[in-house]
């Protein structure tokens, strides 16, 4: 292997130690890591002296040299996960240890397109100097950084936001589609369960969309459309997408309506006998507790009860943000994407 790339992916997992355990000794990354001593001890020090690792103190000793403790310095860089919908764009400033420095709630930028985002960017950019990781959440179907399947926002239509700005900032950029982001947030503040199955459901301002995990690993698609339940025809006349534009984003809303809370059960049934996940995850902004329990007794009619998944409210926005974070903090420590 070239000595370049060997040496980085070195880096890579001192850097993720150092990120989970905050502060530990030479001896204690090798531990966790499994390199050798003299390999972490080496690295440490082209870190150190690269102002990408700290001195933080000393251990104490159990006989012999006090051995010392190192930390990422949280200065070294700033990553900005950038979360996109039609009525806002919240930018967190993230720094070298995952803290937030700063989040912005400003205009929604997708009516105007790319030249209205490039306007608010090009301030944080120029503010904060020191970013080096950017990744955008869009309400879109996403390939290779160009987003595409984008309803209702066609100025965004087959734009390709990772060229845009790697091609004109030292940027490393990432895009995720809003939920796959969302289910990838969720899953990140498990304890134990990288193996779960998981399916997220948002309704969204601009049709429903999910989030599908089988096995802890997220599920894109062959052509990066998984997720896009809107067009399931699971009614004669309509598809999932219409019937739930129509009963939940509406004039028609009512509370416990029979035909939404048949929609969802509809819903939870066949990803039960496609995907049987361990848990279907509502957002507490589209259901109650008390429809959830509906949608329960319902999709019960459809599949036996043994095999429904646990069935839970969510904050949807709250996860999203965590998702898109995680996945900034992943590229600065140079682990890329989940």
């Amino acid at each position: 292997m070239n000595p370049k790339l060997m040496g980085e992916m070195i880096r890579q997992q001192i850097r993720t130690a150092l990120y989970y355990e905050h502060k530990s000794t030479k001896v204690e990354i090798a531990q966790i890591t499994g390199l050798t001593f003299p390999t972490v001890s080496k690295a440490i020090e082209e870190m150190k002296a690269d102002g990408e690792v700290l001195l933080s103190g000393l251990r104490e000793s159990s006989g012999g040299r006090r051995p010392q403790i190192y930390m990422l310095n949280e200065a070294h860089m700033s990553g900005l996960a950038v979360y996109l919908e039609k009525d806002c764009t919240i930018y967190t400033l993230l720094n070298y240890v995952g803290e937030v420095m700063m989040q912005d709630k400003l205009p929604g930028v997708l009516d105007e397109g790319p030249e209205a985002l490039e306007r608010q960017m090009k301030d944080y950019l120029e503010r904060y100097p020191l970013i080096r990781a950017l990744t955008f959440g869009v309400p879109a179907s996403v390939t290779n950084g160009q987003v595409f399947h984008i309803p209702s926002y066609e100025k965004f239509n087959g734009f390709d936001l990772k060229a845009a700005y790697e091609s004109r900032y030292p940027l490393q950029v990432q895009i995720e589609n809003d939920m796959n982001a969302t289910v990838l947030g969720y899953h990140d503040q498990l304890d134990n369960n990288q193996e779960l199955s998981l399916v997220y459901l948002y309704f969204g301002m601009n049709g429903p969309g999910a989030g599908i995990m089988v096995n802890g690993e997220l599920v894109r698609g062959h052509t990066y459309f998984a997720g896009e339940i809107f067009y399931l025809p699971l009614f004669e006349q309509q598809s999932f997408g219409e019937v739930i534009r129509e009963l939940a984003m509406g004039s028609k809303k009512q509370p416990h309506d029979p035909e939404l809370m048949d929609a969802m059960s509809r819903l939870v049934a066949i990803f039960t006998a496609t995907l049987n996940p361990d848990i279907f995850i509502f957002c507490s902004i589209n259901l109650s507790e008390q429809e959830l329990e509906e949608v329960k007794s319902r999709s019960a009619v459809y599949v036996p009860e043994a095999h429904l998944p646990k069935l839970m409210l969510r904050d949807w926005q709250k996860d999203y943000i965590h998702g898109l974070n995680q996945m900034t903090i992943r590229t600065m420590l140079g682990t890329g994407a989940e």
